[in-house]
């Protein structure tokens, strides 16, 4: 695994190849979403108070500035996750698993795009490992539980 510099190098070098080769990704990324979480289609109209694109678009906008974040600035990103994180679950009934699921759309179109080069394919799976990790230490903070069942699966 490369240095922290060397990661946060290497993690902009993906999202950039990722926005020349695709330009915006946001409608890939809500179309696997949904397919994977069908249930979140009703949670962004609900939160999306009349403009449920908007709420997509920077809920998509957000996912990939977590991710650059997340290399640059851990500490940082780790503060600013763990409350927003407990709110969505307590606040807005979006359990861990609909978080991340936002996440791994992204994440999974990263991968795809790197799939030829292991460099970036291996530290975009560590970064998925390591929010999902993250995420899961939070659940004792949840005032309620609206999924159980852990992100990441124990070794």
């Amino acid at each position: 695994m490369p240095a922290a510099g060397d990661r946060v190098a290497v993690v902009r070098e993906s999202l950039e190849e990722l926005a020349q080769e695709r330009g915006d990704i946001t409608a890939e990324v809500l179309d696997r979403y949904y397919a994977a979480q069908p249930d979140a289609r009703a949670s962004f109209a609900r939160h999306g108070l009349g403009d449920v694109a908007g709420l997509e678009a920077r809920m998509v906008s957000e996912s990939i500035y977590l991710l650059l974040r997340w290399v640059e600035e851990p500490s940082a990103a780790r503060i600013d996750q763990a409350t927003t994180i407990v709110h969505h679950n307590d606040t807005l009934d979006i359990g861990p698993r609909r978080y991340m699921g936002l996440i791994d759309a992204v994440i999974d179109i990263l991968l795809e795009a790197s799939e030829d080069k292991a460099e970036q394919h291996a530290m975009w799976q560590a970064i998925r490992a390591e929010i999902a990790f993250f995420i899961d230490s939070l659940r004792s903070e949840f005032l309620h539980t609206i999924d159980a069942q852990p992100l990441i699966c124990p070794e």
